[in-house]
């Protein structure tokens, strides 16, 4: 195994780990560090399959211990919004300068609003707890505020932490990081 191979393969565990005890050990409720981890990976790896591959074992690997939702609606909602920050992460790749500080921040609060709105949606979709008409829906959208100010919070400390990291890396090492982000 040569040593780039090694380094990815760290870099992976590493994320991974972060990702999963941090949904685990989340101190309130979607303050969790997926969405950071998930465009810092996508950022980071120069292929497709271990950027794709980080926040897909992420969610499997947690959700083992976490609650189970309340429907695969709910479940394929979540694991879908996870393409967001992946998306993002990957556009920051391709970008410099102001650009990609500007999808950094975007990472801050593009993925938690949009798992709030999709998410919602989904849970009034699939469950009786809301009736089906607009005022459920609306009443679903109410009731997860609190879980939306939460992730949003969540991710906003993550991405700062992350880029906060990757500039310290930057500094460190700076023609390795570059590189290796020229390269795919």
């Amino acid at each position: 195994m040569n040593r780039e191979t090694l380094r990815d393969l760290t870099i992976f565990a590493l994320l991974l780990a972060f990702g999963v005890l941090g949904r685990w050990a989340q101190p309130a409720w979607n303050f969790t560090p997926l969405a950071a981890v998930t465009a810092l990976g996508a950022f980071y790896f120069r292929s497709w399959l271990p950027a794709v591959l980080l926040p897909a074992t992420l969610l499997v690997v947690s959700d083992l211990v976490l609650p189970s939702h309340d429907s695969w609606q709910v479940q394929a909602s979540v694991h879908l919004s996870a393409i967001i920050p992946l998306m993002l992460g990957r556009a920051a790749r391709a970008r410099e300068g102001w650009r990609r500080a500007a999808l950094w921040g975007m990472c801050g609060f593009v993925p938690a609003t949009v798992f709030y709105l999709v998410t919602n949606f989904a849970v009034w979709a699939s469950k009786s707890l809301y009736a089906p008409t607009a005022a459920g829906l609306v009443e679903s959208y109410v009731k997860g505020l609190p879980f939306y100010r939460t992730m949003l919070a969540g991710d906003v400390c993550y991405i700062a932490l992350m880029t906060a990291c990757l500039a310290a890396a930057q500094l460190l090492q700076p023609t390795a990081l570059e590189e290796q982000a020229k390269r795919g």
